[in-house]
């Protein structure tokens, strides 16, 4: 994976706590697809481990999850798999 968003290794110590950044168009799908996503890769996800916060004019939203991630292959999987969404515009 050669884009901004791949992890180095040396940056972590695994496990750790770690904060998914993900943007789309408000709707229910990107909540649903996103929350997949990480769950197939992370397990049952807690409301509390999803924050949201919807755009100034409310078309758009971004969800913060936090995850305990276990390794660098876990973090590129959710990532790609995020980043081919289409309901997903933007992952940080």
């Amino acid at each position: 994976m050669n884009n901004s968003n791949s992890i180095s290794e040396e940056l972590f110590n695994f496990p750790c706590d770690y904060p998914i950044k993900v943007m789309g168009q408000d709707c229910k799908e990107l909540n649903t697809n996103i929350c997949a996503i990480i769950e197939h890769h992370t397990g049952k996800l807690h409301p509390s481990q999803i924050s949201s916060k919807k755009s100034s004019h409310g078309r758009y939203i971004s969800y913060t999850v936090r995850i305990i991630a276990t390794s660098k292959i876990q973090l590129d999987h959710i990532y790609q798999e995020l980043e081919n969404s289409p309901w997903v515009a933007y992952v940080l």
